[in-house]
C-alpha cells in the first residue's frame, strides 16, 4: 500500500481550505448583493464537517511528509521552522473550525473570528506552496505561479465582504481597498498570463483546457465588471449585476489558477488526455461554461 501513498508533499491539499473559506465568503457576499439571505441547514453543516475531517487527515498526513524530511534537509536553516509553523497554524485552524463550525466554516458575514480564520488559512496555503515547490525541481518552462492566485483568494475574501457590507462612515476606506484589490488583480492576471498559456504535456487534458477558459474569462470578467462597478459607485449608482459578477469572478479565478498551476506541476505525463485537434476550442468552451455560470445563476438566484 505504500507504493501508492504520495511520497512529496501534497500541492493542494494545504490549499484547499484558503479556496473554501473565501469561496464561501464571497458567495454569501454575492447573495448578500441580491439580497437573498445565504443557504444554511443542519444537513449542510454535517456535509461540511463530514467534508472536512477528511479534509483534515489530508493536511495531517502531508504535515508528516514534511516533518520526515526535516533531516534531509537540515542545511536549509528555515526548512525546520516552517515545518514548526505549520504545525502551529494547523492547530489553531483546527480548533477553530471545529469549536464554531457555523461561525468559521458557513459565516454570513465578515467577522473578526473570520478574518483570522482566513489569515491563517492564508499562511497554511503559503507553507505548504513552500514545500511543494522546494522539491519540486525547476524547469525553463513558464509555469503559473502558485503564490499569486493565493495572495488573489485571500485579499478577495477579506476585501469583498467588507465592501459588499459597507456603512457609510466606512464607505471611502473600504471602495479604496477594493480599488486597490481590482489594481492588484489587473497586476496578477497580467504577470500569471504567460504561465496560464504555457504549453506542455498538460495541454493534453480536456479538464486542464477548460480551466484555462475558465480562468481567463473570470479575469476579464472580474477587470470589467470591477471597472464598471467602482465608476457607477463615483456617480452614486449601484449596478447590481456589475458588482454580483466582480464578487463571483474573483474567487473563481483565484480557484482556477491554482488548480491550473497543480497540474502543471503534477508528475504525470497526461498521456491518456482526450484532446485532439484544435486546443482552443475546448478554452473557448470553459470561457462560454463561465459566462453562462455567471449570467444563469444571476437570473435563477435574483
Amino acid at each position: 500500500m505504500k507504493q501508492w501513498l504520495p511520497s512529496q508533499p501534497l500541492i493542494l491539499t494545504p490549499i484547499i481550505p484558503l479556496m473554501w473559506t473565501t469561496g464561501w465568503a464571497c458567495m454569501a457576499s454575492a447573495y448578500t448583493v441580491l439580497e437573498i439571505q445565504p443557504p444554511y441547514s443542519a444537513q449542510l453543516q454535517e456535509s461540511i464537517l463530514l467534508i472536512s475531517s477528511v479534509i483534515l487527515v489530508a493536511n495531517i498526513y502531508n504535515l508528516i511528509l514534511i516533518s520526515q524530511r526535516i533531516e534531509r534537509y537540515r542545511d536549509y536553516p528555515t526548512y525546520g521552522p516552517r515545518t514548526l509553523l505549520l504545525a502551529i497554524v494547523l492547530i489553531i485552524s483546527i480548533v477553530m473550525a471545529w469549536g464554531q463550525p457555523k461561525a468559521i466554516l458557513v459565516p454570513n458575514r465578515l467577522t473578526f473570528f473570520v478574518v483570522a480564520f482566513i489569515i491563517l488559512n492564508f499562511l497554511q496555503a503559503l507553507l505548504g506552496e513552500f514545500f511543494t515547490l522546494f522539491e519540486r525541481p525547476v524547469t525553463r518552462r513558464k509555469l503559473a505561479s502558485m503564490y499569486l492566485p493565493t495572495v488573489t483568494l485571500c485579499l478577495s475574501g477579506l476585501i469583498i465582504p467588507a465592501c459588499v457590507n459597507v456603512h457609510d462612515s466606512w464607505q471611502l476606506p473600504l471602495m479604496g481597498c477594493g480599488c486597490s484589490l481590482l489594481i492588484y488583480f489587473t497586476w496578477e492576471t497580467w504577470q500569471n498570463l504567460p504561465g496560464i498559456l504555457s504549453k506542455g504535456s498538460v495541454n493534453n487534458s480536456i479538464m486542464y483546457e477548460l480551466l484555462v477558459g475558465i480562468n481567463l474569462a473570470s479575469a476579464i470578467l472580474a477587470i470589467i465588471s470591477g471597472v464598471l462597478f467602482f465608476v457607477f459607485s463615483m456617480v452614486e449608482r449601484r449596478f447590481i449585476f456589475s458588482l454580483y459578477c466582480f464578487v463571483i469572478s474573483l474567487p473563481i479565478n483565484g480557484i482556477s489558477g491554482l488548480l491550473i498551476s497543480a497540474l502543471q506541476r503534477y508528475n504525470n505525463d497526461y498521456r491518456y488526455g482526450h484532446v485532439k485537434g484544435k486546443p482552443q476550442r475546448y478554452i473557448y468552451c470553459g470561457m462560454l461554461i463561465m459566462v453562462i455560470f455567471i449570467i444563469a445563476v444571476f437570473y435563477l438566484v435574483a
